[in-house]
């Protein structure tokens, strides 16, 4: 597959920008000349496409510049260093700042996140069971479903 090919499959979630753009609008100033309906700013869905089409681009060229740089050092790995010298040499360097409160929020999920590891290894002491005693309890579990999914389809054929 050719770059060019896989860079036609990138996207974003349209209902995810969506979200974003009506989250948005809100909060930016309305003189009412260009509004809606009820006084709002509505964005149409080709307004919506070209956003998400730009925001590509600028993806693009963000994570392009943060390669060159992160190779000119000999890196493997682009850092948020990296990143925040793109956005300076492609003169977006005001958004860095916010930037660093996105990275900042990010860590402190991870901090509070439990790994999946952990998960197992806590998993209520059915962790210390064996095999085939957790393989007779889900059988008897799915039995259960069963048989409430078969009562319900007999109270509705009645």
């Amino acid at each position: 597959m050719s770059d060019r090919e896989s860079e036609s499959d990138l996207s974003l979630p349209k209902a995810t920008v969506q979200k974003i753009i009506s989250e948005i609008l809100p909060q930016l100033p309305n003189d009412n000349t260009a509004a809606g309906k009820d006084g709002e700013m509505t964005f149409t869905r080709p307004a919506r496409d070209l956003l998400i089409s730009c925001s590509l681009e600028f993806l693009r060229m963000l994570s392009s510049e943060s390669n060159d740089i992160s190779e000119k050092e000999s890196k493997k790995t682009i850092s948020v260093e990296h990143v925040e010298q793109a956005l300076t040499d492609l003169g977006f360097g005001t958004y860095i700042e916010g930037c660093r409160g996105v990275v900042g929020e990010w860590q402190e999920v991870q901090k509070k996140r439990v790994g999946r590891g952990e998960k197992m290894r806590n998993f209520g002491g059915y962790d210390k069971m064996g095999e085939d005693e957790l393989r007779r309890m889900q059988e008897a579990l799915l039995g259960e479903a069963r048989g409430r999914m078969e009562g319900q389809g007999d109270a509705q054929g009645e």
